[in-house]
């Protein structure tokens, strides 16, 4: 039995039924989706909701596949397709060990441009025997890209929300281990990039995106959209930085990640393998 929950605590779940089909996918959905470069997901036969099906939202993301989050705080929770055989679960959406290690790196060739795979897992185009991208990269999606001669822009997976920072403006980018972030993301980790607020707007959408703060949190929190749950940007009000999440991001934002931060809480099930320096919290 394991279990599961979001940020919030206000959706739990409970998985009876064996895991399997450990992948990472690195679609552009799921990028969108989750606002981590890839995603991390395992499928079972059945899971139960055990507490806050009210809050939950779905977003149906291709025909017929139904795509979940947390209404309060934007968390990806499983998804569910009706009357589909299988159930998918969001890796870091659970609170104990999964048991098993991922197999593969699916959709790869659709992974951003500027992310580099390091790991020594298999790198596959597909998903089982489905042998295409099942058009996870739209042509809407990819006319976002490059439309920014001196600006990086970035979007919501449905395109509600829409945003762009001056070239050359990002300051930084950390890959986050935590719990609240592999939480709140349902991957592996988070990949973040800070910009200055005068470097930083707004193209549409600002008025649907929800901000949740953790309460327990000095800054902590997520910003995603109200319609499909994507992650967007965030700026706490005591931060000096716009928080991107690099899944959002249609464009190269001109910088590579310097550090791997709180991998004294990386998940067990996910291996470290690039040459960033690592630190078991956050540096000084």
């Amino acid at each position: 039995m394991l279990d599961g929950s979001c940020l919030c605590g206000g959706v739990t779940y409970k998985i009876s039924e064996p895991l399997e089909n450990f992948t990472h996918c690195h679609c552009s959905m799921c990028r969108k989706i989750h606002g981590s470069l890839f995603g991390s997901y395992l499928r079972t036969r059945h899971v139960e909701i055990t507490q806050g099906k009210d809050l939950m939202v779905s977003y149906e993301s291709s025909p017929g596949f139904e795509r979940c989050f947390c209404g309060q705080c934007g968390s990806v929770l499983p998804e569910q397709v009706e009357g589909a055989e299988y159930n998918f679960i969001p890796a870091g959406g659970l609170d104990s060990d999964v048991g098993i290690q991922p197999e593969k790196r699916i959709f790869a060739s659709s992974k951003a441009d500027w992310h580099q795979i390091t790991d020594d897992l298999p790198q596959v185009d597909s998903y089982d025997d489905v042998a295409e991208d099942q058009g996870l990269v739209t042509i809407e999606q990819a006319d976002r890209s490059n439309q920014h001669k001196d600006h990086v822009g970035g979007s919501c997976l449905c395109g509600d929300v829409a945003f762009r920072f001056a070239k050359g403006s990002a300051k930084l980018m950390m890959q986050c281990h935590c719990t609240r972030c592999r939480k709140v993301k349902g991957a592996a980790h988070a990949s973040n990039v800070f910009v200055p607020p005068d470097d930083f707007e707004w193209l549409k959408g600002e008025d649907q995106v929800v901000m949740y703060d953790l309460p327990e949190a000095e800054r902590f929190g997520n910003s995603f959209c109200k319609r499909c749950g994507s992650s967007v940007p965030r700026q706490a009000s005591n931060a000096p930085m716009v928080n991107i999440p690099a899944g959002a991001l249609d464009d190269d934002p001109g910088i590579q990640p310097k550090a791997n931060i709180y991998v004294g809480s990386k998940a067990n099930w996910f291996e470290i393998s690039d040459q960033v320096p690592q630190h078991e919290e956050m540096p000084s």
